[in-house]
């Protein structure tokens, strides 16, 4: 079965036996009956119970062992969702943008000025990094909820790539509302594996450093916290979190691991 974070269901039994063995049903059934303002003191009340590596450890094993789907939200031309279908998601290259942007841009009243510095823009913020730092990158969320409810922003005006470049030619936000208007908010579903995952969520420090510095890896604390208090709190709903728990990739994504293609509109927010 595919792990889908938001929905409870997909993945409260697995890690229900992994809570058990690693501190025991008595440790369990005083969690159900526990009270928490936050949800990282649930995760704390398991931990207590056994220790940061140990619990780390086999978070890991139970990531390894089971599949995940990842979100990542954009906006779309409608021949860039024909392409998506057909090549997958590829990180981003910046001067592979230049053709989409003048499409989306070329009813823009500056836009005849402007139009020669695009080339140059496209440089600064991409290969140079001096602004968002996103070439040669994909980035997906762990929760459809966190990137649908909370930051929203990918949905509303596409890529952050796309807004600075926009947003560093005009020298406004006058030209955010074309990535709008020109575009199709798209939310897309892939299938991810534990280990693609846990690289991704940790991109900078892998999960066993984070673990030498006497902390739970962000990716496992996240489900390890979520599960604890939805334990003492069974009404909660999980999406409710709109958990930030983003990953990021340097590789493409083949079309035979997305899993749909879903047309974003306000209405669909859960």
């Amino acid at each position: 079965m595919t792990i889908y974070y938001d929905q409870f269901e997909t993945w409260e039994g697995s890690f229900r036996e992994l809570a058990v063995d690693l501190v025991g049903k008595e440790a369990i059934e005083t969690l159900a009956s526990s009270s928490f303002e936050f949800i990282e003191d649930a995760g704390d009340s398991v931990v207590r119970h056994t220790d940061i590596e140990t619990a780390s450890d086999a978070i890991y094993d139970w990531l390894q062992a089971h599949e995940f789907c990842v979100f990542h939200g954009t906006r779309l031309l409608p021949d860039e969702i024909l392409s998506l279908q057909q090549l997958g998601l590829r990180p981003l290259v910046a001067a592979d943008r230049r053709q989409r942007l003048t499409e989306i841009l070329k009813t823009h009243p500056q836009w005849h000025h402007l139009e020669h510095r695009l080339a140059e823009v496209l440089e600064d913020v991409g290969p140079k990094n001096k602004q968002g730092r996103r070439e040669g990158q994909v980035h997906f969320s762990l929760s459809r909820s966190g990137l649908a409810n909370g930051f929203d922003h990918y949905l509303s005006h596409g890529s952050e790539f796309d807004q600075h470049v926009v947003q560093r030619l005009f020298g406004d936000q006058s030209g955010l509302h074309l990535l709008h208007s020109e575009t199709v908010p798209i939310i897309v579903h892939v299938r991810i594996g534990g280990e693609e995952l846990v690289r991704g969520a940790h991109p900078h420090f892998s999960y066993s450093d984070i673990i030498g510095m006497g902390e739970i890896p962000g990716i496992a604390r996240v489900f390890l916290n979520s599960w604890a208090f939805k334990v003492a709190n069974p009404s909660f709903d999980i999406a409710k979190l709109r958990t930030d728990c983003c990953m990021m990739q340097r590789v493409a994504t083949p079309p035979e691991r997305i899993i749909d293609l879903e047309k974003f509109g306000e209405l669909d927010a859960k």
